[in-house]
């Protein structure tokens, strides 16, 4: 410990001495927006607005600590840093154990919908829920502390590969698949509230007695990873499913003893695998397990499923035979024969649509981005101005709300960032409703026609969360979903005239039972519709409005969701598959009797009863006090931390290099330095420069500032060609978002750069003219680009990107020349989904300059060297051209056309060894056109192909092995070229 506490004061004031060189270099405002608060455990960073919140937070992380600590014999390694955003319109959790022990929490309300995530107190539920990842990964052996004592929790870096041996050696727990690490977080996060969480939730019962209805064959445990969490349009859900249901599987047969000791990490462990220690637990091996687990859940939804048929079962009309995926609340026009809805699904960009009901035609009026994982879009129509209102931004950042005429097809922004949701809209009036969420509050906000702006009525206090809002047909009554802090969530009705004239919540509770949701009305305002899992299965349900008699609809096997009315003989509802949503009619009418069906966590819970005594207790019920240092501003330089200090081996062009390579930063990235100083101690080069180094500063992630000198390239060690460049260059940049609203961002890069003593460019291929020498580049970089569920890039969209370069030299007697250029590319799918065209061109212009010989644009090549940690599809580039040499083709001007054909991802699920295996496999053809000025011709063209390998290691890491053929047409005659590289990390 004393070692490692010296070591620690020594780099830090290392740290610092580096940041006040780098200081004196660029303008930094001093004052700060975030502030900071400690308890024992834990350090919050907070805005100035999420001051309310911190008492809350301190007493959920530290009472939810201290259950952990003592289920896990686990003491922190360092104070447990939660830092609050306000970032985007939905909350949720994050957590990470490296390089420090971190939770990122977006403290708006969650989003609703199929008690997909049963919660209470939604942040003593996420925080208990993150903190079982930071214990499970934080925990480590005498060897992995020895380890980390003199190398910190070492982060995965591409620039310097060697670190992911010092990440397996430092924090070997986090190398697990994603269905482990939240199978404990999920069990947990349900007993530690109360019974709140997924173990005990309605939708994964749902989820696997469709699977078995379905008759589809369940996940195997690579099979998660590799194939299912990217075609299913339940995505990365599906790993909390499967995870979760292990876990109650496992405790149900062997208790929840051993479920945590498989999760519990003892001193003498050395780095055992979590295969090796459940065989070690359980005394059988873990394939073998999950499939006796898959035959167990069968079985039970077998039952469950036998025991729905013992009763006369609603008939169920389904309207198509495709699925939809997510769908948002559906709509009826004015005439009655069709329904607006927006659907997310696989292989397919979310859409609006209009379903015609006579005719079963699906006509899609508008395409809907950036989609949300439950409802896909906040939606309202008004059936009679033929308006479809709705939200982007829905997954990320602050929603903007829309409106589309549904006849002339037209789209119009009314409001953006406005941060409104659960749409609904008043026939008679037109007045448009929502909920608005910020500093997470919500508040009830409405406009009225023609739409100007938004005013609000009143806002709830944290905790209280009003969902899915329901005018009445007359406009006089507003319905709702009320979910509060308990967990209790209930339909209540407002009166619209009470609630604009008191600015006070005063309603009508209706229906608490089964977590009603999707309310709608009958024309006549005579009944309301909704679904609950009243009986554990979701059905629908009306209730008289005269009579406040409740009646229950249906009794389905599957699952009903978002009722509407259509006539007095019919509803329209979404019944769940476990592909997706499909649009299905049943009768207006009263169904016998629903039995309730047999939950596996209730089956645990009444086995082991004791898990109950997990349920921390609120605020006010606890007895714990806390001690918390008053807060003060938030100090980036003060929060400095190790994430990386370690020796390595890397290459400069012949010669080996052994050196430092060290990373610090602190934990909101005021302050990100990364930086490799070393020596060639060997006899490679008795030339060739023996000491290195390359430093990068970023400040906020907008300013940067690069130091590099005979910098090194750990890639040079495997590589004919080497980047290692002799010399000095150091630079100075800004990046700036002029627009950043998914899809589309509007990035601008600028970037001084000073050469020094440099001998060579371009991976040491093409000799400068002058040693000396400056150039400044401004990249405009404009995106709007999709893709669908399935895909392994971008599908759809457009991109265009222009570069201006100015080269200077010799400041007695100036030269100057200066380049541009611009792309333009396009990607659309074609013949069958995830099947990409991509079409791009290019031209550029130089203004030749013998003396910078350096300033003229270089072509050739596939650009792939055989260990490399840049992109895989370099052929994409402007200035590469396979076919012929790299950079053999020096050009003044050009222009380049490419059509490139990407075929879909093959996804595998059994091919693999070990924790490493085969993730899927890319496929792209492609040919280009290529006009220069140049003395070596005017035309050229190529056609070639390239095939990608994508590995995953130890179920976290990434790798890609690429190879590639093309051959090159020119005035003169032909060549060709062909190269095999793997690339090390993520792609």
């Amino acid at each position: 410990m004393k070692f490692n506490s010296i070591r620690k004061i020594f780099i830090k004031k290392i740290s610092l001495i580096l940041f006040f060189i780098l200081f004196t270099s660029i303008p930094i405002n001093s004052q700060s927006d975030w502030f900071e608060q400690e308890s024992e455990n834990f350090k919050i960073i907070y805005r100035g607005s999420h001051a309310h919140l911190v008492p809350q937070l301190f007493h959920s992380a530290e009472t939810a600590l201290s259950t952990l600590k003592r289920l896990f014999k686990y003491t922190p390694s360092e104070k447990i840093i939660i830092n609050t955003y306000d970032a985007y319109d939905y909350g949720y959790g994050a957590a990470t154990s490296v390089p420090q022990n971190f939770i990122r929490l977006e403290i708006e309300p969650m989003e609703p919908g199929y008690e997909s995530v049963p919660y209470n107190d939604r942040f003593q539920w996420i925080i208990s829920h993150e903190l079982v990842h930071i214990v499970v990964n934080d925990q480590s052996s005498n060897v992995e502390s020895f380890a980390r004592s003199f190398f910190s929790k070492v982060v995965p870096e591409q620039i310097q590969p060697l670190t992911i041996i010092y990440s397996l050696l430092t924090n070997y727990n986090r190398y697990t698949p994603r269905w482990h690490q939240e199978s404990m977080a999920v069990f947990l996060e349900t007993w530690m509230n109360g019974g709140f969480g997924r173990t005990l939730g309605s939708f994964d019962e749902m989820y696997f007695r469709s699977l078995v209805l379905d008759n589809l064959e369940f996940a195997g445990e690579i099979e998660l990873d590799a194939k299912t969490s990217h075609n299913s349009f339940l995505l990365e859900t599906i790993f909390y499913i499967y995870g979760s249901r292990f876990a109650s599987f496992l405790t149900l047969k062997h208790g929840p003893e051993k479920l945590i000791k498989w999760f519990k990490t003892e001193s003498c462990e050395f780095y055992q695998s979590f295969e090796n220690k459940f065989y070690d637990i359980y005394k059988v091996d873990m394939v073998d397990s999950w499939n006796e687990f898959i035959s167990f859940e069968k079985d039970f939804q077998k039952s469950n499923i036998q025991k729905l048929k013992t009763y006369t079962l609603t008939e169920v009309k389904r309207l198509s035979d495709e699925n939809f995926g997510w769908v948002t609340q559906p709509y009826l026009d004015k005439l009655g024969n069709s329904i607006f809805f927006g659907f997310h699904r696989s292989h397919q960009l979310a859409e609006i649509q209009k379903y015609n009901l006579q005719y079963r035609i699906s006509e899609n009026i508008a395409t809907l981005p950036t989609p949300s994982m439950l409802q896909v879009s906040s939606t309202a129509y008004d059936k009679n101005l033929g308006l479809f209102f709705f939200t982007t931004n829905n997954n990320q950042l602050y929603r903007d709300l829309w409106v589309l005429d549904t006849e002339k097809q037209n789209r119009r922004l009314l409001f953006k960032d406005c941060r409104v949701g659960s749409l609904t809209i008043s026939p008679i009036t037109h007045e448009l409703w929502g909920i608005e969420h910020s500093a997470s509050a919500a508040s009830l906000v409405y406009s009225t026609y023609p739409y100007n702006k938004l005013e609000m009525i009143l806002q709830f206090d944290v905790g209280d969360e009003i969902q899915q809002l329901s005018v009445s047909p007359s406009g006089k009554y507003l319905a709702a979903v009320f979910h509060q802090s308990s967990g209790d969530q209930k339909i209540i009705l407002l009166d619209i005239d009470v609630i604009k004239s008191a600015k006070s919540i005063k309603y009508e509770i209706l229906y608490t039972s089964g977590s009603p949701e999707n309310i709608s009305w009958s024309m006549d305002e005579q009944f309301i519709f909704w679904n609950a899992y009243t009986n554990g299965v979701s059905n629908i349900y009306r209730l008289n409005i005269s009579t406040l008699k409740v009646e229950v609809l249906s009794h389905t096997l599957r699952g009903l969701f978002k009722p509407l009315y259509v006539n007095q003989d019919s509803i329209f509802a979404f019944e769940f598959t476990s592909l997706g949503f499909i649009p299905v009619m049943i009768a207006n009418k009263p169904a016998e009797y629903v039995p309730a069906i047999s939950y596996l966590g209730q089956l645990i819970l009444d086995k082991y009863p004791s898990l109950m005594d997990l349920n921390l207790p609120s605020a006010g019920e606890s007895k714990q006090q806390l001690t918390i240092i008053p807060k003060e501003k938030y100090n980036g330089l003060s929060n400095l931390a190790v994430q990386t200090f370690v020796p390595v081996i890397s290459g400069f062009q012949s010669q080996k290099v052994v050196g430092i390579y060290g990373h610090i930063a602190d934990p909101v990235l005021n302050h990100d330095l990364t930086f490799e100083i070393g020596y060639s101690p060997f006899k490679e080069n008795p030339l060739g420069p023996k000491f290195h180094a390359k430093l990068k500063y970023d400040y906020k992630k907008q300013f940067e500032i690069g130091i590099d000198h005979n910098a090194t390239d750990f890639y040079d060690l495997f590589n004919k060609r080497k980047r290692g460049m002799i010399g000095t260059k150091i630079t100075m940049g800004h990046t700036y978002y002029w627009m950043y609203d998914n899809p589309l961002k509007v990035k601008q890069q600028t970037q001084v750069a000073l050469y020094k003593n440099v001998e060579f460019i371009n991976d040491n291929l093409v000799r400068v003219s002058e040693p000396d020498f400056m150039v400044a580049q401004s990249i405009f970089d404009i995106k709007n680009q999709r893709r669908s569920i399935g895909s392994s890039d971008f599908e759809h969209g457009n991109d265009f990107i222009t570069t201006l370069m100015v080269f200077g030299a010799d400041p007695k007697n100036p030269e100057f020349a200066y380049q541009i250029w611009a792309e333009l590319g396009s990607l659309t799918t074609w013949l069958f989904p995830h099947n990409v065209l991509y079409l791009r061109i290019a031209g550029g212009y130089h203004q030749p300059n013998d003396v910078l010989r350096q300033a003229r644009f270089y072509f050739g090549g596939f650009g792939n060297r055989e260990v490399e940690n840049v992109d895989v599809k370099q052929y994409r580039k402007v200035f590469r051209f396979p076919g012929i040499p790299i950079y053999s083709l020096g050009a003044d001007n050009f222009v380049k056309l490419m059509m490139e054909n990407n075929l879909p991802p093959l996804r595998l699920s059994n091919f693999s060894i070990g924790r490493h295996y085969l993730n899927h496999i890319d496929l792209s053809i492609y040919s280009q056109g290529l006009l220069v000025k140049s003395d070596l011709g005017k035309y050229w063209g190529d056609v070639g192909g390239q095939i990608n390998f994508i590995f995953k290691h130890w179920d976290n890491l990434e790798s890609t092995f690429s190879a590639g053929i093309a051959k090159a047409w020119f005035q003169n005659g032909s060549d060709w070229e062909w190269f095999l590289s793997l690339k090390l990390l993520k792609n």
